[in-house]
């Protein structure tokens, strides 16, 4: 059959056909994550590149004697809330030992707050932040973070408690016991700085 039946003395040189794709609807979880991460809360976020930290030679014991406790696994106290005056260095000190967890393979996650930053001074992005964090140390949790969210999108919207036992507690504790993430090795520190500078009287 004939495109061009009546058509005399025509010639073709070139023919483009244009195909139009379609749509791909499909909900990308990993990508709704990063829509929802305060990227300026971690602590070698290019945003806090004059962030505080210790001196050199200074506060060592107390560096050394937290580190010690974060590689303990076996430790019974598992919670560490770190509480003093403003002005007396805790941001600098979570700093250091962030910096530290991080040469080490045992920083798992970091959020700093920052009042002046509403990207990170309130609750929004803390667990997002936290389990894009954790899912870059390991593709099947990532994979698992990522379906979580396809089959829930609207996650986001879920109070705190919600957002961390679907996109942190359970994916890890199913990896866990499926023998995926060996929970021995997983870089399992996770330090928050600044709670007093997060806005909200529900926080």
């Amino acid at each position: 059959m004939s495109v061009f039946p009546n058509a005399q003395n025509f010639r073709v040189d070139k023919m483009r056909v244009n195909v139009l794709n379609t749509p791909d609807n499909r909900i990308d979880g990993w990508k709704m994550l990063l829509k929802n991460v305060a990227s300026n809360a971690l602590h070698d976020s290019r945003a806090r590149f004059d962030a505080p930290k210790c001196d050199e030679d200074t506060r060592v014991e107390v560096t050394k004697e937290l580190m010690d406790w974060i590689q303990d696994c076996e430790a019974l106290q598992r919670l560490l809330c770190m509480t003093g005056a403003a002005g007396a260095g805790k941001s600098a000190l979570q700093q250091t030992i962030a910096e530290g967890c991080s040469g080490s393979n045992t920083l798992g996650s970091a959020f700093f707050f920052s009042a002046g930053d509403p990207t990170r001074n309130n609750l929004s992005r803390v667990v997002p932040t936290i389990a894009c964090q954790l899912g870059l140390h390991n593709p099947a949790l990532r994979d698992a973070i990522s379906k979580v969210i396809e089959g829930s999108p609207l996650i986001f919207e879920k109070k705190i408690k919600i957002q961390m036992d679907m996109l942190v507690v359970t994916p890890f504790k199913r990896l866990c016991a499926s023998g995926e993430l060996d929970r021995n090795t997983f870089p399992h520190a996770i330090l928050i700085d600044g709670l007093d500078e997060c806005c909200g009287e529900a926080n």
